[in-house]
C-alpha cells in the first residue's frame, strides 16, 4: 500500500468515525475526571418550586440576586432578562446532590416546551431517594402536586441476610414547571405478618 492510499483511507476513516472518536478515551489520552456540582433548574416562580422541593426535604443553602446584562453573558436564554436570581437547595438528610432554582426577570423568558402529562428525548428526569414513599405521596397531594400515580411496589433480587425478599416503592410527579419527579424507596425487608 502507497503511502498516498494509506493516508486517503486514514482521513476517510476519521471523517467516517471523527465524532465517535471523542467519545474514546485511551489510557495514555484519559478524559479529564468531571463532578456534577448541582442540577440547575430555570423555573418561572422561584418562591412555588421552592415551596415544591421543600416538600421533599430540601432546604436553602445560599440565595443570590444579580443584575445581568444579556449582551455580554454567554448563558444562552432565550430573552434579553436584566436580573437573575439563582436559589441553591441542598437535602436536610446530608446525602445526595444539590438543586439549584434560577428564575430570570426583566423579562422572564418564554417557556421553551408546552406543558405536557409525558416527558420525551431531552427531557431530564430527578430521581430522589425517599424513606417512606406512600407518606411523601399523601403529603404532595395534600399540598395539590401534580402526582402521576400512586406508590408502585417493587420486588428487588436482593435479599436480606436473613434471605427475606426486598421490595421497594416508587411514584412520579411533576414539579412546578414540568420537570418529571421520580421517588424511590430503596428495596427493604418485606415484613411477614
Amino acid at each position: 500500500m502507497t503511502l498516498r492510499r494509506y493516508l486517503k483511507l486514514l482521513t476517510l476513516g476519521t471523517l467516517l468515525l471523527g465524532p465517535m472518536s471523542l467519545l474514546a478515551a485511551t489510557p495514555t489520552n484519559p478524559a479529564p475526571a468531571a463532578a456534577l456540582l448541582r442540577t440547575a433548574l430555570l423555573v418561572g416562580d422561584v418562591e412555588r418550586s421552592l415551596a415544591f422541593y421543600q416538600l421533599l426535604g430540601f432546604e436553602v443553602e445560599s440565595d443570590t440576586q444579580n443584575a445581568r446584562n444579556p449582551v455580554t453573558t454567554p448563558f444562552p436564554l432565550n430573552a434579553p432578562s436584566t436580573a437573575v436570581r439563582l436559589v441553591i437547595l441542598a437535602s436536610r438528610s446530608g446525602r445526595g446532590g444539590k438543586l439549584g432554582l434560577v428564575a430570570f426577570s426583566a423579562p422572564v423568558p418564554p417557556a421553551i416546551r408546552p406543558e405536557s402529562a409525558f416527558v420525551g428525548r431531552g427531557d431530564p428526569v430527578l430521581v430522589f431517594d425517599v424513606s417512606d414513599a406512600v407518606a411523601l405521596h399523601a403529603r404532595l397531594v395534600a399540598a395539590g402536586a401534580k402526582v402521576v400515580e400512586s406508590p408502585l411496589v417493587y420486588k428487588s433480587r436482593q435479599t436480606d441476610a436473613n434471605g427475606r425478599q426486598m421490595e421497594g416503592r416508587v411514584f412520579h410527579a411533576f414539579d412546578p414547571d414540568g420537570v418529571l419527579i421520580e421517588l424511590l424507596e430503596a428495596p427493604k425487608p418485606v415484613s411477614t405478618p
